[in-house]
């Protein structure tokens, strides 16, 4: 969803408060745990809506996203909160918790995008820094505890893969070489993901496996900001990768 056709869609009401359900209470705490940011939760209708965004993200110069919220659907928005917007039939009590799952990944994947926009890491870093980032929250979702929450590990990848698909290779569709090279039980492992990438970014060093860590993107404590949680993820992302924690960041 483009910048104008989000800012359409809020003129024209598609958008919505989530009604307060069993389903939508699971889905926020999944959102809780992988998105730890004070957050104003939204809903839209139709198929394959996931988005997850600063308040701060221009719809138009000088018109925020968060000024529109508060203008328009007369909600609350604080500084520095992450937007989430969910497809309203996921939320239902028929949804199950794979569609919800698959929908997180597409969030997640959402808002990792949106740091290579926030110049927060040099620009021949960010491909390995998304990549190892991409991977951390796959172990993530992988782990017990997460289940517990009701994350499903499988459609979780498969929504992360392919908005990454997307933003890398072009749409994940059926056929596609995106499809190819996301699909399958090894996923952002895969050789020839690593492979296209390099080609992709010659900057790219194709950080290994091993380095991913459910750690690295799991932060504890109170919810924050969303300067706050860049700052965290850029400190923890250079120490594992070697690099110079603090150095500036390019202008965005």
């Amino acid at each position: 969803m483009q910048s104008s056709e989000l800012l359409k869609a809020i003129w024209r009401g598609d958008l919505a408060r989530p009604q307060a359900s069993a389903p939508q209470l699971r889905f926020a705490r999944l959102l809780d745990a992988l998105l730890p940011m004070r957050r104003v939760d939204l809903v839209r209708s139709g198929p394959g809506y996931a988005r997850a965004m600063p308040e701060r993200t221009e719809l138009m110069p000088a018109l925020s996203l968060g000024d529109v919220i508060e203008e328009e659907l007369a909600l609350a928005t604080p500084f520095g909160a992450l937007v989430a917007i969910a497809e309203a039939r996921a939320l239902r009590d028929t949804a199950g918790d794979a569609a919800r799952s698959e929908m997180l990944g597409r969030m997640v994947a959402e808002a990792l995008i949106g740091t290579a926009g926030q110049g927060l890491f040099p620009i021949d870093r960010e491909t390995d820094a998304l990549y190892l980032l991409a991977l951390s929250y796959d172990a993530l979702a992988q782990e017990p505890a997460m289940a517990a929450l009701g994350l499903v590990a499988a459609p979780f990848r498969a929504g992360l893969g392919a908005v990454l698909a997307s933003y890398w290779i072009g749409p994940a569709v059926p056929g596609s070489a995106a499809n190819r090279l996301l699909s399958g039980p090894r996923g952002l492992c895969s050789p020839q993901l690593r492979a296209y990438l390099a080609d992709l970014d010659g900057s790219f060093t194709a950080p290994d496996p091993a380095l991913a860590d459910p750690a690295l993107v799991r932060l504890e404590g109170a919810r924050r900001d969303h300067a706050a949680w860049l700052r965290e993820l850029e400190a923890r992302v250079s120490v594992r990768l070697g690099w110079m924690a603090g150095a500036p960041a390019r202008e965005g």
